[in-house]
């Protein structure tokens, strides 16, 4: 597997912002039937060993917050924000609007277009991790190449449209990273803290059940990515 920072030659210390669609890495992991682990995400994108340095933005769509049906996975969700926050991620939530039969959408994509480009003004990072395979970025990601920022791409490098690919510098495919975590359908639904963590925590830095044993509950309409 190859880090990031085997593909660009900028200085040893390296400003890095990455910014990451949780609905569609969680997809991409699914369809790869692993967990995740989230701190191995972390330091995969942005590897302090190999020079680089910064911050790691989550996106996250909510369940609807004023219809009943959803506020079990609503709070599910929420404490899987406040893992996220107490391990070091900025974390950006929308709540969602109810789409029929139990599913709802939660569309993130502006708020992390907008955020990348204010981001990159506030933060002036050498380089962009986008983690999506959205063809929507591929203008933000020329935008910010026009400023002097390298972006770089981490998907299923097969999910990734040309398009998309032509717009960033280079694309890091996950499913390397992937196949070192867990499988998925290995896990026991109840399985709990081993180390005194918050419930759904492991050592390893990943999360479970509650985001993971959630996708089977919230249906397509969330976890197949926000449009």
């Amino acid at each position: 597997m190859h880090s990031p920072s085997q593909y660009d030659s900028v200085l040893p210390t390296t400003r890095t912002l990455a910014l990451i669609d949780e609905s569609a890495l969680l997809a991409a992991a699914r369809a790869c039937n692993r967990s995740l682990d989230w701190l191995a995400i972390r330091k995969f994108l942005i590897d302090e060993s190999m020079g680089r340095y910064g911050e790691a933005a989550v996106y996250v769509g909510l369940p609807p917050s004023s219809h009943a049906e959803y506020q079990e996975q609503r709070s599910k969700k929420l404490r899987f924000c406040h893992w996220l926050k107490t391990h070091g991620f900025m974390v950006m939530t929308r709540d969602g609007a109810p789409t029929g039969d139990g599913y709802y959408k939660a569309s993130i994509n502006l708020m992390m277009a907008v955020d990348g480009m204010e981001l990159c003004g506030e933060f002036k990072p050498q380089v962009l991790m986008l983690v999506t395979a959205d063809p929507d970025f591929g203008h933000l990601a020329l935008t910010l190449r026009k400023k002097g920022v390298r972006v770089e791409l981490a998907a299923i490098e097969q999910n990734v449209s040309s398009d998309l690919k032509g717009s960033v510098n280079h694309v890091i495919d996950l499913r390397p990273l992937f196949n070192k975590f867990e499988n998925l359908r290995n896990e026991g639904s109840g399985a709990g803290p081993t180390n005194g963590s918050a419930p759904g925590t492991l050592p390893s830095g990943r999360y479970i059940p509650d985001v993971e044993d959630e996708l089977e509950d919230l249906g397509p309409a969330d976890h197949q990515g926000y449009s």
